[in-house]
């Protein structure tokens, strides 16, 4: 008799154990989460004039003539801490892939389009400009990581 109640504590023991082996792996996974999540916004960052940390300012613009489409990167990118300052027509309808052009520093640009996977990086600075980059949408738009329909 003993032998058996011993062989039901050894498996609730062993349940358990697996239980919270899992319960701590969860966990693991979560807090490594949210640890990338608020990583990444705090590169998506550039420090103002003033001293002070602000979020990356970036102009959308349309190169596909796909109708919405600045707007509905606008609203992506707002998700991911960036700040969009405009967002309309790019030049021409006619890029055949999306390039993020760096118009300050391009550090905080590069890591946000490893982010939304946008292959394509150009820089032409300017301490002028008033955003601190432009993200032209081309034809592949809807592989960028912003959820984009076509």
């Amino acid at each position: 008799m003993a032998s058996k109640s011993r062989k039901k504590r050894n498996r609730r023991a062993v349940r358990k154990s697996i239980g919270q082996r899992i319960a701590v792996g969860l966990s693991i996974v979560v807090l490594v989460l949210c640890v990338a999540s608020v990583g990444f916004s705090l590169f998506v960052r550039q420090t103002g004039p003033d001293g002070r940390s602000r979020p990356l300012r970036l102009a959308v613009e349309n190169g596909t003539g796909e109708k919405g489409i600045a707007r509905d990167a606008q609203e992506a990118l707002a998700r991911l801490g960036v700040q969009v300052i405009s967002a309309g027509n790019a030049d021409r309808f006619d890029y055949a892939e999306s390039i993020l052009v760096a118009r300050k520093r391009g550090g905080e640009v590069r890591m946000l389009a490893e982010r939304i996977g946008c292959r394509h990086v150009a820089e032409q600075l300017s301490e002028s400009a008033a955003e601190d980059a432009t993200l032209v949408l081309g034809a592949d738009f809807a592989e960028l990581k912003l959820g984009l329909k076509p």
